[in-house]
């Protein structure tokens, strides 16, 4: 390992502290996922996402430890693994206790024969099988991850973004008012707690959350339930209310001004319908039973087919093959089940399960970064602040 790839501080890094430091980063004891807290529960306590992980431990042995907020805990998982296991079992031991009776219907050809002559067409059978379903889980896998990555980055990065050039251009170029600048952190915030409580069949306690939160006044959270529609996108247009407001009051200098923040609000109505188009329109229902139901279909014969070969090899007292065929049942329909489990999770990271998005972390972060573009507004360098005034 070249010293150029192990990370380090700066040149004077003795390379064996890099090496240990890198060594530790990926077998160390410290976890491999950073556990946030997202929205209480219906019951009052708050549920932990996982909002960032360590990709090294993953790449490493430790791999094999990392089980808190993989799909290793959904229980899902491990019933179907047991079902799966159960009908492995029932046919090898069914192989196992008949495998000298005659076949009915022909002269003479035992069990054992017959499976000796249908190996292989059982193999390959079981081989065709594994590789169609693999390449239709890859595209369904690249839909759900490319789904999921555009409500990620052109949804909530969409709404931080508009939120920030809103920030940013209002503070340095129209008002300083507080009132303003903290409502518009405010609506962009809400604007994405509305999400997460739409999806998880919130709605009726919107009032009560958002209020406590501290996104809305009693009146404003009044206001927003007097037309009670797609509110998470609608309250975008009290980002545009602001801006009219501000250009009648004459505080907006010029008109190519009003349109850049107008066209600000619009980005940020248009990041929430990314985010809503994804989430009411999935992924074409035929396409998504006919791959389900394929890999079932695929985990069941491989169960049959490879039950029935380990019964044979288990009374063959082959313990190798028992082995290949042991191993080949558990791992092939685990991965595949995995993978299933791991897109119905993507296609909703607001619905309350483990994988959501960490959106009390989000909201925290659009607070704070709003709030340091107003300040980085208020404390210019010298040599600028009095060119510069800001306006009241």
């Amino acid at each position: 390992m070249s010293a150029r790839r192990l990370p380090k501080d700066n040149e004077g890094t003795p390379l064996m502290d890099s090496l240990v430091t890198h060594v530790k980063k990926a077998y160390g004891n410290d976890t491999h996922a950073k556990l946030v807290e997202c929205l209480p529960k219906e019951d009052g306590r708050l549920s932990s996402v996982v909002a960032d992980y360590e990709p090294l431990k993953f790449s490493s042995f430790r791999v094999f430890s990392a089980i808190q907020g993989t799909i290793l805990q959904d229980y899902i998982l491990a019933v179907e693994q047991l079902l799966i296991t159960l009908l492995f079992v029932f046919c090898a031991g069914l192989v196992y206790v008949y495998f000298d009776h005659d076949v009915k219907g022909t002269e003479g050809a035992s069990i054992r024969r017959w499976l000796d002559s249908q190996e292989g067409r059982m193999r390959d059978f079981a081989m065709i099988m594994t590789m169609l379903a693999s390449l239709l889980l890859s595209f369904y896998t690249a839909m759900a991850v490319g789904r999921w990555w555009a409500i990620r980055c052109a949804g909530v990065g969409g709404i931080k973004s508009a939120a920030m050039e809103l920030e940013m251009l209002i503070s340095w170029q129209v008002t300083q008012e507080p009132q303003v600048l903290d409502a518009i952190r405010r609506y962009a915030r809400a604007s994405l707690f509305l999400v997460f409580l739409w999806r998880r069949q919130r709605m009726p306690e919107m009032k009560d959350v958002l209020m406590q939160q501290g996104l809305l006044t009693d009146q404003e959270a009044k206001a927003l339930l007097s037309w009670n529609h797609v509110l998470h996108e609608t309250i975008w247009g009290w980002q545009s209310a602001i801006i009219c407001t501000l250009y009648r009051e004459g505080k907006i200098p010029t008109d190519q001004l009003l349109r850049t923040l107008l066209e600000r609000c619009s980005d940020g109505r248009k990041a929430i319908q990314c985010i809503h188009t994804h989430l009411a329109v999935k992924i074409p229902m035929q396409y998504v039973h006919l791959l389900c139901f394929l890999v079932k279909m695929h985990n069941c014969i491989l169960a049959v087919i490879m039950g029935a070969l380990f019964g044979a090899a288990l009374r063959n007292a082959e313990i190798i093959i028992c082995v290949q065929l042991g191993g080949r049942t558990l791992i092939l329909p685990l991965l595949f089940n995995a993978i299933l489990l791991i897109n119905a999770e993507l296609a909703d990271p607001f619905d309350g399960g483990p994988t959501d998005f960490p959106v009390l972390a989000y909201s925290a972060a659009l607070e704070k970064d709003g709030s340091s573009f107003v300040k980085a507004s208020q404390n210019q360098p010298d040599w600028m602040a009095g060119r510069n005034p800001l306006p009241v």
